[in-house]
Order: structure tokens, then C-alpha cells, then sequence
């Protein structure tokens, strides 16, 4: 798993600001923690163990152990990332075999049909990266009820119905770089909105409210216009870009792509309205 940490990096991840008064789109409900805004690291601090448990599960030390990876969807750079390093670890490890298996949209029901699957066929351990963390859970507890395995990385269920979670930064760390980035960008009191995957994206929406809290503490004058949904779809993240350039015109000046997807084809969107630069 520490493999999955490392190449997540790889793959980077915006996400935006809004106004004080209400949550963002897309926002999550939970507590934020914003760091200092004068560049301090803040406090790290260890967290108690917050996951389910697996029911009778195997002994399976120095035994063949089989998993697989049910990402939100496959196709696309980031998880091709993730599964590069995945192979990369169960060839050091020895006895484990590993795949990636998924659906090729960011849709919560098909993910949910295909970590089913799996655990009809009896797999050893579930690697997960959510669409929906309430909507995947019933199928993740159903797996650790079977004695499989199950740990999440990139986006998170909810805890109970996993054993662990690997997350590639703290989501305050990238709220900081992202706000602080723009900030430098578009001045302290420039307007720019959002293009993400879904609003119950769990990773996204994480970001999303500690970038709001951050950005009310740290930049109080920047402005927020609009989040809008892309899917996880190259298309669709190209003509929301496009919309909401056109939509605000000169009082859009920046985009914050929150996905690996919706980064490349804002900047498409960009280049193609010859407003590079402003």
C-alpha cells in the first residue's frame, strides 16, 4: 500500500474557493482544520484506528494471497498510475497477484456491481477508491463480513466499511497549495470556479471544504463564481471549462480542475478560447 501512496502522488489534484457565508457545491459536511496562513506545516497528530473489522478472515501468512483493485473508474492516467505501482509492489512481495478491475465512468452503481462480483469469487482483499463513501459502504461490509480484506486509498467510504484508508496528502495540505497557488496567480481579489468529478466524491469534497476554510481565513477577498460536475469525462470537463469561461468572461480568472481529468481539459479550454495569461 505504501506503493499506491507513492505513485498517487504522481497525479495531481486542484480544487477551489466560495463565499463566507455558505458551503461550497460539492462540499463536504465534516470538521476542516486550515492551517496558518504565514506558511507554518501546523500539527500533525496521530489518529486512533477508525475502521471495521473483517469476520473470520484467513490466516494467510506465507500463503498465496489474491486481490483486486476496484477504482472509481479505469481508463485514465491517474489510475493507470496507481495499478502501474500496485504491480510494481505484489512483484516484491512475491505471493500476491493483483489487478484492477472497473467501470470505465466515475458511476457508483457499476463500481458497487463489480466489488460484488469479486466477492462472489471469493478474492483474498478488496482495494477500493470511492465514487460515493455511503453509497459504497453496504458492499464494502458485506466483503469484510465474507473475511475479505478491504482498504480504501484515494477516496474514502465510510469508516466502518473498510480496515484502512491511504490518503496521498493530508487534505489541509492541499487546500493550502491549491488557494495559495491562486492566490499568487489571480491576485487577492480574483474570482475563479471549480470543475470536478461529482459533488459526492469523497476526496474531492474534502478538499473542497477545508479550501473554502482556508480560503475565508487566508485570502478573505478572493471570490468564488460556480462549481460545476464533469464526470470524470474529458468531453464534458472541456465544455463545462468552456461554459464557464464564457458564462463570466472577464471576471473569470481562474479554474481550478479538481481531477486528472478536468486539470488538462480546463487548460484545453483555456488555450482554445486564446485566454492564456488572463
Amino acid at each position: 500500500m505504501l506503493r499506491i501512496l507513492s505513485v498517487a502522488l504522481l497525479a495531481s489534484a486542484f480544487a477551489g474557493p466560495a463565499f463566507a457565508a455558505d458551503k461550497w457545491q460539492g462540499a463536504d459536511d465534516l470538521p476542516t482544520n486550515p492551517l496558518p496562513c504565514d506558511g507554518g506545516a501546523g500539527t500533525v497528530v496521530s489518529k486512533p484506528y477508525d475502521g471495521g473489522a473483517t469476520t473470520n478472515a484467513p490466516d494467510l501468512a506465507g500463503k498465496p494471497i489474491t486481490l483486486v483493485d476496484v477504482p472509481k473508474l479505469i481508463g485514465i492516467g491517474y489510475f493507470a498510475a496507481t495499478t502501474k505501482g500496485e504491480a510494481e509492489a505484489a512483484t516484491e512481495l512475491g505471493n500476491v497477484s493483483v489487478k484492477t478491475d472497473g467501470p470505465t465512468e466515475a458511476n457508483i452503481d457499476k463500481q458497487i456491481t463489480f466489488i460484488d462480483n469479486y466477492i462472489t469469487q471469493g478474492v483474498n482483499g478488496i482495494l477500493f477508491a470511492a465514487n460515493d463513501p455511503v453509497a459504497i459502504a453496504p458492499v464494502l461490509k458485506k466483503a469484510l463480513a465474507a473475511g475479505i480484506h478491504v482498504v480504501g486509498y484515494d477516496a474514502n467510504s465510510t469508516p466502518d466499511a473498510r480496515e484502512w484508508f491511504v490518503n496521498q496528502a493530508e487534505f489541509n495540505g492541499i487546500a493550502k497549495a491549491m488557494i495559495d497557488s491562486m492566490a499568487k496567480e489571480i491576485g487577492e481579489d480574483g474570482s475563479f470556479a471549480i470543475v470536478t468529478s461529482t459533488f459526492t466524491t469523497p476526496n474531492q469534497a474534502r478538499w473542497i471544504n477545508e479550501m473554502q476554510a482556508y480560503q475565508e481565513a487566508c485570502h478573505p477577498n478572493m471570490k468564488w463564481l460556480e462549481t460545476v460536475e464533469a464526470q470524470e469525462d474529458n468531453t464534458l470537463s472541456f465544455n463545462q471549462a468552456s461554459t464557464l469561461l464564457n458564462k463570466y468572461g472577464a471576471d473569470l480568472k481562474g479554474l481550478f480542475g479538481m481531477t486528472s481529468v478536468a486539470t488538462p481539459a480546463s487548460a484545453d479550454a483555456v488555450t482554445q478560447a486564446n485566454l492564456c495569461g488572463k
